[in-house]
């Protein structure tokens, strides 16, 4: 996801707002989830001193993303503000990446299946 979206910015964006947006993004690449994901965070920004963020994945992805990210972050006073990034879908639909696409959604679907499950429970990463 991070490299498509940087090569989409790189294709769109003027140099010098791709330089003003690299002084201020902050990459998680290690996690296999959303919640590690989410988990690995926190320190980085509270190590930073940030009060608001943006959270950036593709639209398919922000709905879940933002609430366990609002989840992690909200009780320790950091405001999460959600930042779609468009056009992945439409990408992977242009050059018939259908297969890709399943997988996509059925993970979404599996994963909010997931996050629902443990909220009945009341376990929370």
């Amino acid at each position: 996801m991070a490299d498509w979206g940087r090569d989409w910015m790189r294709g769109h964006w003027p140099p010098e707002h791709l330089a003003a947006l690299e002084a201020c993004l902050i990459l998680e690449e290690v996690s296999r989830s959303t919640a590690a994901s989410a988990r690995h965070t926190l320190p980085i920004l509270k190590g930073l001193g940030c009060r608001r963020v943006g959270l950036v994945t593709d639209a398919l992805h922000i709905p879940r993303a933002h609430l366990l990210f609002k989840r992690r972050f909200g009780p320790q006073g950091i405001l999460v503000v959600p930042l779609a990034a468009r056009g992945l879908v439409r990408h992977y639909w242009r050059h018939r990446r259908y297969l890709w696409l399943g997988k996509m959604a059925l993970r979404e679907g599996g994963a909010w299946l997931k996050v629902l499950a443990r909220s009945v429970i009341g376990f929370h990463d």
